[in-house]
């Protein structure tokens, strides 16, 4: 469940992959890559912006 801290949601890893639709290897390279807005503590990324829209279509499965 996100946490509101200053007015901003944040949110897991995890989290953010299930609202985004996308695997959690891709949201962590997202971040690295500054597509989507995040701070690392430590070893773990807080999301900060769930706003990254896709390029593609999510395959089929």
């Amino acid at each position: 469940m996100p946490v509101g801290v200053y007015n901003t949601a944040m949110y897991s890893v995890k989290e953010a992959a299930q609202k985004l639709g996308l695997d959690t290897s891709q949201v962590r390279r997202l971040l690295a890559k500054g597509e989507i807005k995040g701070v690392k503590l430590a070893r773990d990324w807080i999301v900060l912006d769930l706003s990254y829209k896709r390029k593609r279509k999510a395959k089929k499965r």
